[in-house]
């Protein structure tokens, strides 16, 4: 969900874009309290595919300062921004102000200001994404700035960086089974932490991003992936910690499910609305919550089956972000990571 700075590759927009689409349906299908095998196996592997991407784009940059303030501008600064106004200000109002029942009660009060950190449960409960993507770019570049000091080889450097990321997820295990790390999704970020140093291992030793001749095969590979984690992958509740599969099913079937979205995605290339959802997913990420919330109780009344209610949600949910998208971009640029809050000199190459 991070921006790159280098020239886009197109079908990686589309893979964004499949699985922003299919974090929506999840939720649309939660909301409407169905326990559909396919939702759950979905768990397995949406969202350690955005760290996946996040750890194949991963730059250094100038230094930690050039690197703090990129990571602030696009995943900081969205994430406090919505969670102060969606899920602090904007339920303690819907409360205390004008009568409302809120699902959610540790967003009330003064504590609710940093109930992320102590109940790791809040109003807009799908920005948690960005919080912890934000600390699991901050442990990689330690990561990568230990691999540095122990191996001059690129090589080197990056299964160095997958083992300490592999060993963070053990560590998490231990610490969770003594219940000893709840606050702040350290723990989440520390289960996430392999798919992040896959995408960057991944990227570092191969170019399956670009053009290769085994590409003939992807259809092949695509129903192979699929199948894989179908049959392994199960309940990956990421932001509980509620896992239902042991954990090498977690990872294995976390990363087929992910192999397969982006072989599917640098097959078919581009699809009109869905590339255009996955160029912006950030924002989707940060305001379907609310959009279901608005729409949930209207779709309701019009007593549909079971199967119309969810694609009807889903439909009118990701085409009101062909309106909502450019009103963001155009009024809301800093906090959507289209501009930058904190400028970056990119000729001087130094932070202002």
């Amino acid at each position: 969900m991070t921006q790159m700075n280098q020239k886009r590759i197109e079908y990686i927009d589309l893979a964004k874009g499949l699985c922003i689409t299919l974090v929506v349906l999840f939720h649309v299908t939660s909301r409407l309290r169905i326990h559909s095998q396919f939702v759950i196996i979905l768990t397995t592997f949406l969202i350690p595919l955005f760290l996946f991407l996040t750890g194949m784009f991963f730059k250094e940059y100038d230094g930690f300062k050039g690197f703090f303030s990129r990571k602030v501008n696009s995943l900081l600064i969205p994430f406090l921004f919505f969670y102060i106004t969606t899920s602090f200000i904007l339920p303690n109002i819907l409360y205390y102000g004008l009568g409302f029942s809120v699902a959610a009660k540790e967003s009330l009060g003064i504590s609710g200001a940093w109930a992320f950190i102590t109940q790791e449960n809040f109003a807009n409960n799908p920005i948690w994404y960005l919080w912890s993507a934000f600390l699991a770019c901050l442990i990689f570049y330690v990561c990568i700035k230990g691999a540095n000091i122990l191996s001059s080889s690129s090589t080197s450097r990056a299964a160095i960086v997958l083992f300490i990321c592999c060993l963070l997820a053990a560590l998490n295990t231990w610490l969770m089974a003594g219940k000893l790390l709840k606050n702040g999704f350290l723990d989440t970020t520390f289960a996430l932490m392999p798919f992040f140093g896959m995408g960057y291992l991944i990227n570092q030793l191969t170019n399956i991003l670009y053009p290769q001749k085994w590409d003939k095969w992807l259809p092949l590979i695509v129903v192979a992936c699929f199948l894989i984690t179908c049959f392994i992958g199960g309940r990956c509740g990421y932001m509980n910690d509620i896992y239902r599969i042991s954990p090498l099913a977690q990872y294995v079937g976390g990363m087929t499910g992910i192999l397969g979205i982006i072989f599917l995605s640098k097959y078919v290339g581009k699809i009109p609305f869905v590339s255009y959802w996955g160029r912006y997913s950030l924002m989707i990420l940060c305001t379907h919550a609310l959009l279901l919330q608005i729409y949930l109780p209207i779709v309701r009344k019009i007593h549909l089956p079971i199967v119309a209610e969810v694609l009807v949600l889903l439909v009118i949910t990701m085409f009101s972000y062909q309106l909502l998208i450019p009103l963001m971009k155009k009024y809301l640029p800093y906090v959507t990571a289209q501009k930058d809050v904190i400028i970056i000199d990119k000729t001087k190459n130094k932070t202002i």
